[in-house]
């Protein structure tokens, strides 16, 4: 038997691992770059793997903060933020100037993740590290063309798309930012008048409570049951409930928060509660007495993104029911194995679906919490994310399939939510919290309001 040596799988990281790792992903980004018309941005993916059949995967843009220069752009103002490495801050900056120089007003969608409020949002954080007043004036220009481009309607506003937090829902919330950053009022009542639009939607229960429902995911993934609601963040009543409870925070209008109030606990009501855990069903089936047995763990449609809902609530009202509610979804997580297991709903690596956005979640409950369960399991995630990566000359990446039924459709994605900068953000939020030092996180994540 030969002496022990030290090998890699052995290996216990520290602090220093996952911020490295970081660093090896701006090296892959690099290679990554697409240069235009004198403006870089970067590929959506590599283009090693298979694309192929995936029609929604193919309406990402490389601008939005989901999937293009913005959140890679953002991803590269953290690594600054940890580092002190001007260079990375000179990347977010031809992200930004990609963003301020290819702007195009004859397409624009409202929300954060997939428009052109997420850049809006990116240039101010942008803003705030470079003193360039362009990137201001750049987010406010973002909050009053959205505002420009919405269909009034009998007193309400509204475009073409879904009225859901993760579309077109989300302009709500950054007009709501941008009025405490300007202290302009017009963006309350921007956001107010969007808001109404949204309430008028609802369905009201008969038991009191209230929820949303704004698409049959049937009709874009056939094998899915049909009829099913979507009540989770970011899709469904979870989204919607924040919305409102931002507004509260705002305005102050008890209404607002007596509806949030009311969505939240359908969403309680719905949730399958296993000793001090509880999750909400992926799909609720009104009709049915058996869940569709398919949970989502993340920040879209799972646990993690339902806790900041709950968070959030608790900020407004400082109500510990809210707070215990929290607590009951990060057990729900631990009760899922999500250190070291995968399951139908918990499949890839990213923010939006992925491990990446339960690690987010973990970090999170660090700095609300004094409960040592959220650094164990954020170590424990963040652990597995290294185990999962793959490194080489080029750097360091993940490969994943971005839509969980279409698992052959594997490929490197480079985006803050979709792909490989999201990784390596979240991993970049969990050292700064590890060694007490500020980095700005991701819009759900940060108090903003």
């Amino acid at each position: 038997m030969s002496d022990s040596v030290k090998i890699s799988v052995y290996k216990k990281n520290t602090a220093s691992n996952y911020l490295d790792a970081a660093v090896d992903v701006a090296r892959w980004l690099k290679k990554q770059e697409v240069n235009e018309g004198g403006y870089k941005h970067w590929k959506i993916s590599s283009g090693d793997g298979s694309q192929s059949q995936d029609e929604l995967l193919r309406t990402m843009n490389d601008r939005s903060i989901y999937s293009g220069a913005a959140g890679v752009g953002f991803f590269f103002i953290q690594l600054y933020e940890a580092t002190d490495d001007r260079s990375y801050l000179d990347e977010a900056i031809q992200a930004g100037e990609y963003l301020l120089n290819t702007y195009d007003e004859a397409n624009i969608k409202p929300g954060l993740h997939g428009g052109l409020a997420g850049e809006g949002f990116f240039a101010e954080v942008l803003y705030g590290k470079t003193g360039d007043a362009r990137y201001h004036e750049y987010a406010i220009k973002a909050g009053d063309v959205i505002y420009d481009h919405a269909k009034k309607e009998g007193g309400y506003i509204h475009w073409n798309g879904i009225p859901d937090y993760m579309g077109d829902g989300s302009a709500a919330a950054y007009w709501l930012y941008l009025s405490k950053i300007t202290g302009d009022k017009k963006y309350i009542d921007h956001a107010k008048e969007f808001l109404d639009y949204i309430i008028s939607l609802k369905h009201d229960n008969e038991d009191g409570t209230v929820n949303w429902n704004f698409l049959d995911i049937h009709n874009y993934f056939p094998e899915l049951p049909e009829g099913g609601i979507l009540p989770n963040f970011a899709h469904g009543t979870a989204g919607i409930v924040y919305l409102l409870t931002l507004y509260y925070e705002v305005a102050k209008d008890e209404r607002y928060l007596e509806l949030a109030k009311s969505g939240f606990a359908f969403l309680e009501k719905i949730a399958i509660n296993d000793g001090d855990s509880s999750i909400v069903p992926y799909i609720y089936l009104p009709h049915s007495d058996k869940p569709f047995d398919v949970f989502y763990l993340s920040f879209c449609h799972g646990p993690a993104g339902d806790a900041i809902v709950a968070k959030e609530l608790y900020k407004a009202t400082q109500d510990e029911h809210y707070l215990s509610f929290y607590r009951r979804l990060s057990n729900a997580l631990d009760e899922a194995g999500v250190t070291h297991k995968r399951s139908a709903g918990y499949w890839n690596d990213c923010i939006c679906c992925g491990s990446a956005g339960v690690l987010l979640h973990f970090v999170d409950g660090i700095g609300l919490t004094d409960d040592e369960f959220y650094k164990t399991h954020a170590l424990g995630v963040a652990d597995k994310l290294l185990g999962d990566a793959f490194s080489n000359a080029l750097g360091t990446r993940w490969y994943n399939a971005w839509t969980r039924v279409l698992p052959w459709n594997i490929d490197a994605y480079t985006g803050l939510f979709l792909g490989s900068a999201g990784v390596a953000s979240s991993l970049v939020s969990l050292y700064g919290a590890l060694k007490g030092k500020k980095i700005t996180q991701i819009f759900e994540f940060d108090s903003l309001i």
